[in-house]
């Protein structure tokens, strides 16, 4: 049984009919039940999946593609203001098509060593998680066309991603040296002694030292005892690479 827990208030005039009470009740509770939707439902990256293409029509989104993956939608309708403020930029190409999961270069006609006329662009473009295909440069020529200053030419190089990692680990290890060195007589000013200079790569190394020196020694001299290097280095690359196409 439904327990009313507070007195119910109608905003309805005193001529209301029963049906009408009843309704406003029904709406009431209904309302009162449901949690809070902001601010979420007007945040793209975070909204239910059905409201995204609503707040991408709300901010104006000109290329908006059904079979475009949930997060690129996400991600278009998020930079949507950004886009309309930069539209015709080399940063408003670059924002529009980093909603596509792609990097680009854009390089303007003045920049270039023989441009094929005033106002070329020549964007190259790599797509990020996954490979290139007709359908991909398509979707890619779509999205700067849309972005584009209608003044401009527009040359698509589709190119390949090359990623390469370099690690480097290494191991400690106790190490002894045994060596015997003496030196006896009078040393002139800072005299340089070292005792023999071992360095060894990946394997077990053991220095033992036992230096004898006699004679007149100026506060300044210097005498240096036995000095060893060890270490070990394994080096893996990997690559990964996609091949693309040139439209």
């Amino acid at each position: 049984m439904f327990e009313v827990t507070e007195p119910f208030i109608s905003v309805q005039p005193e001529n209301r009919t029963l049906i009408e009470e009843s309704l406003e009740y029904a709406w009431h509770t209904l309302l009162a039940n449901q949690g809070d939707p902001f601010p979420e439902l007007k945040q793209p990256r975070l909204t239910s999946e059905q409201f995204v293409s609503l707040l991408a029509g709300e901010r104006g989104v000109t290329d908006w593609r059904p079979e475009d993956s949930l997060e690129q939608q996400r991600k278009t309708a998020d930079n949507a203001f950004e886009i309309h403020r930069k539209a015709g930029t080399r940063h408003g190409l670059a924002v529009a098509m980093d909603a596509l999961d792609c990097d680009i270069e854009v390089t303007p006609w003045y920049q270039m060593d023989a441009p094929p006329g005033p106002y070329h662009i020549e964007v190259v473009a790599w797509k990020r998680n996954e490979p290139v295909n007709q359908k991909t440069a398509k979707r890619m020529l779509t999205r700067i066309e849309n972005t584009k200053s209608e003044r401009d030419t527009v040359e698509l190089i589709l190119a390949f991603g090359l990623d390469t990692r370099l690690m480097f680990s290494g191991a400690k290890h106790k190490s002894v040296v045994d060596y015997d060195d003496s030196a006896t007589g009078i040393m002139p000013p800072s005299p340089l002694v070292l005792a023999p200079l071992s360095v060894s790569g990946a394997h077990f190394h053991t220095t033992v030292g036992d230096d004898s020196y006699q004679g007149a020694m100026p506060n300044d001299a210097w005498c240096a005892g036995g000095s060893y290097f060890a270490g070990g280095m394994r080096m893996v690359m990997s690559t990964d690479i996609t091949l693309g196409a040139r439209t």
